[in-house]
């Protein structure tokens, strides 16, 4: 017993060590073995031996030489894209976007399916499975290379567990999800909420690099949010960390898609802006009761760049409360940054400064004290396909991660 033990405990370290120098590869390469041990605290004879290792894997390369201190001339280390891949899904309602990735969070190649996901409860894990395999088919990836599968869906969900508790978005409830997946295609699967995924590419390969405490807002047909805090995903004691669209901004205001009343989606998702015209045009003398007809949320756009008082309206309502439920996020977290995102089809994301002037304002105004001066707020408008990236940063995530913060079972960097 003492003997098993111990010898976990030598596996255990060695996978910590081997995930601390392929980060310390990935973010500072190219990069010497001299240069890793100084850097790991790891001696020159551990480093050698575990680069020897991920060289053997095609996991890292040796390409050029640095400039020779006296002896040998140091070779320079990286991550090889190719010692692996990952596969992103975004299920939606009607539609799943696939997307396959190397090991720097390149796309590799993309595909989309028209499915009815919706109207499939049954037969999600056999159509999730066969668009997997169409997809590895398709790219040309050799299906040996592929090191995981990510899933991103919006809603509730079980990331440890791999369930869908509940995603209105396609009207899934408990499904198991990760499981039955990974034993159908032999590989291994993960599920997280699609804003979780937004916010692991930011930290692993986008904005959020340089930061260890950062939030990832998502705002476009829901209002979701990513925690990042010293560095990793923060989930929540049981994993529903991030519900910023149902934290409430009024105590009696109008009913939300979740069955509360006055949650924050209810008044800044798209649904919500359009809702905002409406309430102005019925309170106001721009229309009498029973001649206004909905407009969508892009007519909304429209009308206000074009000087529609009413539309203009409808996005600095909701920009100013966007602006106030971000000051209390940064009030209660005080992050480095704030990474503002959306789908690049949504209105909320198209709409500009008629959105992004008010919230600032408000913002600024509802800070406590100095704790946002050196506050960062970046904006950036993505698509769906960026998005599927995010879901297969999910595994690049547990690909490079330290075995002491992943279940044993789920790393994916062994041997």
């Amino acid at each position: 017993m003492q003997q098993h033990i111990k010898s976990a405990d030598r596996e255990l370290i060695r996978g910590i060590n081997q995930s601390i120098l392929l980060n310390l590869i990935r973010e500072h390469a190219p990069i010497s073995r001299p240069q890793l041990a100084a850097m790991s605290g790891l001696s020159q004879v551990t480093v050698i031996k575990i680069t020897s290792h991920l060289l053997d894997r095609h996991l890292i390369l040796e390409k050029e030489y640095a400039e020779s201190t006296g002896g040998r001339r140091a070779g320079l280390l990286e991550i090889n894209p190719e010692g692996g891949f990952a596969v992103g899904l975004i299920p939606q309602q009607s539609s799943l976007i696939g997307v396959i990735l190397n090991l720097n969070s390149d796309l590799i190649y993309s595909q989309q399916w028209n499915i009815p996901f919706g109207d499939s409860y049954s037969l999600v894990v056999d159509l999730l499975a066969r668009c997997v395999e169409d997809l590895v088919v398709q790219s040309g990836v050799a299906r040996e290379k592929i090191i995981g599968v990510g899933i991103g869906m919006s809603g509730l969900i079980d990331a440890e567990h791999g369930y869908c508790i509940d995603s209105r978005l396609t009207g899934w409830k408990n499904v198991e999800i990760s499981r039955p997946l990974q034993e159908r295609l032999g590989i291994p699967v993960f599920l997280d909420n699609d804003v979780n995924c937004l916010a692991i590419y930011e930290k692993l390969f986008g904005q959020g690099q340089s930061y260890q405490h950062f939030l990832v807002v998502a705002i476009g047909s829901g209002v979701g949010l990513g925690i990042v805090i010293n560095g990793d995903l923060y989930r929540g004691a049981f994993g529903g960390a991030g519900e910023f669209g149902h934290t409430a901004v009024t105590t009696e205001g109008r009913l939300c898609a979740c069955g509360n009343h006055g949650c924050l989606e209810a008044y800044i998702s798209d649904a919500g802006i359009v809702k905002n015209y409406l309430a102005y045009m019925r309170a106001t003398a721009y229309s009498r009761e029973g001649e206004i007809q909905e407009p969508s949320a892009f007519e909304l756009v429209e009308r206000a760049r074009n000087g529609d008082g009413a539309a203009t309206a409808a996005f600095q309502h909701a920009g100013t409360l966007l602006g106030v439920s971000l000051a209390n996020l940064v009030n209660v977290f005080n992050p480095e940054c704030i990474v503002l995102s959306g789908p690049d089809t949504d209105a909320s994301m198209l709409a500009g400064d008629l959105l992004l002037q008010p919230m600032h304002q408000a913002l600024k105004q509802h800070l406590f004290s100095q704790i946002g001066k050196d506050l960062q707020l970046k904006v950036e408008r993505l698509g769906f396909e960026s998005w599927a990236r995010g879901a297969g940063n999910l595994v690049l995530r547990h690909f490079f991660a330290s075995p002491a913060q992943v279940h044993p079972e789920r790393t994916l960097v062994g041997g």
